[in-house]
């Protein structure tokens, strides 16, 4: 019962603010229920109470093989459960400061998603973690559908539906073959390992769940739905989606692929060279296009790119620094969209062109919005520093040719980066107005506390390598 409040609590939650008819925007529902959660994950994983962590109960049987609600809050799976309850407690609150009343049906499919990805950070059963899986996408294509930008939400969103769909069909057809053909006693992680491990190599199979959660993180070639969908949703859409639900691929690739099928780990130097293409070609991108919301979504591609290069590297430095990585860029892309979804509502921003100078009018978004820009960039004592250079370092003992495609992608972070700020805080003032701007005092706490989790984390990392190793 414990673990499953924090999966039943916001999608009972979410679901009452669809059903129930109110006039009046209810999004404290949703602030109270995150920030409740958020603490409440604080207790179960740094208290010395004693808490059972686990749980496994019998579901329903699939022919003769055994499905359980079996969930775990445990080593990396803790470590996205904590990420999650705290981006979504934030967002929440930045939605108070902000004074933007979406419609409570907005709000509900929100919650529903943060019970889903819950869901699929904590379940230990194949069937289970499948059925978490699909909650998340049903309400992110309505919230996209629905609330994305007139001109492009239904072309941006049939792309996104049709590769979702894709990598779940395709990841359902490599289920019912475990279930019916390799037969394991029961879906949970443990058997199924058992029964994978006893029949080898399962070449096709593999690339099935592969394939599914390439698409979700998303890795080239696989990931052209992601910039259009960034730049068509609305921001809260857009941080869900590139904080956490780009997490589940990485997280399934941890704990599903690799440890069902980690014979296929050996055979793809190939694989990870085409993923190292996409983070130098995504690099570029990011360095040439205009529009400020590409930007941010093409640095996201390269991120997860190298973070997914790192788990294969049959290193355990990489390892515990791509499941570091993962976690920063999580808050670190939190900030840089917030501060981007500010600068959008206040000053109209659409690309690098449409405003400049705006330093000496709002100081206070440019110090914030320059610092997570440089713990995009792995500043030294930021959190990103030191997940980069452990997969960094990783990497130049299992294949240097990776290294050196990964380090390329650290100077084009900073290359863009720059050019993202240089255009938009400094030079001559046009489009803004001449008077100085109030800053929400809200945000100065918001964002403060942001960037004092990315700069303890950067000081104190054993914090997270203590919750993943546990």
């Amino acid at each position: 019962m414990l673990l499953s409040l924090l999966i039943l609590l916001p999608i009972i939650a979410g679901l009452g603010l669809i059903v129930i008819k109110h006039n009046r925007p209810l999004g404290f529902v949703g602030t109270a229920v995150s920030i409740y959660l958020f603490l409440y994950t604080l207790f179960l994983l740094f208290t010395n109470t004693p808490v059972d962590l686990t749980v496994s109960f019998p579901w329903f049987k699939l022919g003769n093989v055994q499905a359980n609600i079996a969930l775990s809050l445990t080593g990396l799976g803790a470590g996205m459960v904590l990420l999650t309850t705290l981006v979504y407690s934030v967002l929440f609150i930045y939605f108070y400061t902000i004074k933007k009343n979406y419609s409570n049906t907005f709000y509900g499919l929100l919650l529903l998603v943060f019970g889903g990805l819950n869901g699929v950070f904590l379940a230990q059963d194949l069937l289970l973690f499948y059925f978490f899986w699909e909650i998340v996408l049903i309400p992110m294509y309505f919230l996209i559908g629905i609330w994305g930008a007139k001109r492009t939400r239904i072309s941006a969103n049939t792309t996104f539906f049709l590769y979702t769909i894709l990598g779940s069909m395709l990841m359902l057809g490599g289920i019912i073959y475990i279930g019916f053909q390799l037969r394991p006693t029961s879906f949970l992680l443990t058997d199924v390992m058992k029964v994978t491990a006893e029949f080898g190599n399962l070449q096709t199979l593999a690339w099935l769940f592969l394939i599914a959660f390439a698409i979700k993180i998303p890795l080239f070639p696989l990931h052209s739905w992601q910039p259009a969908v960034y730049k068509t949703s609305p921001t809260p859409v857009t941080v869900i989606l590139s904080a956490l639900m780009a997490k589940m691929g990485l997280f399934a690739v941890v704990n599903w692929y690799i440890n069902l099928f980690p014979f296929s780990c050996e055979v793809y130097d190939n694989l990870l060279y085409v993923v190292g293409f996409g983070l130098f070609y995504a690099s570029l991108i990011a360095l040439t296009t205009n529009n400020v919301k590409k930007i941010v979504a093409y640095s996201s591609v390269a991120h997860l790119a190298l973070i997914f290069i790192s788990l294969f590297s049959q290193s355990e430095m990489g390892i515990k620094g791509a499941y570091f990585q993962m976690f920063s860029h999580g808050i670190v892309v939190l900030g840089l969209w917030l501060c981007v979804d500010y600068m959008q509502r206040k000053y109209k921003l659409t690309d690098l062109k449409s405003i400049s100078g705006l330093a000496s009018i709002d100081p206070w978004i440019a110090i914030f919005f320059t610092f997570f820009g440089l713990a995009n960039v792995a500043l030294p004592l930021t959190s990103s520093f030191i997940g980069e250079f452990m997969m960094l370092n990783a990497l130049y003992t299992y294949n240097p040719i990776l290294c050196i495609i990964g380090c390329t992608g650290v100077i084009l972070s900073a290359a863009y980066t720059l050019r993202l700020s240089t255009a938009l805080l400094f030079g001559e003032r046009e489009n803004i107005p001449e008077e100085k701007q109030r800053f929400p005092k809200t945000l100065y706490v918001l964002f403060g506390i942001i960037s004092l989790i990315i700069l303890i984390l950067g000081i104190y990392p054993s914090i997270l390598f203590n919750l993943f190793q546990n």
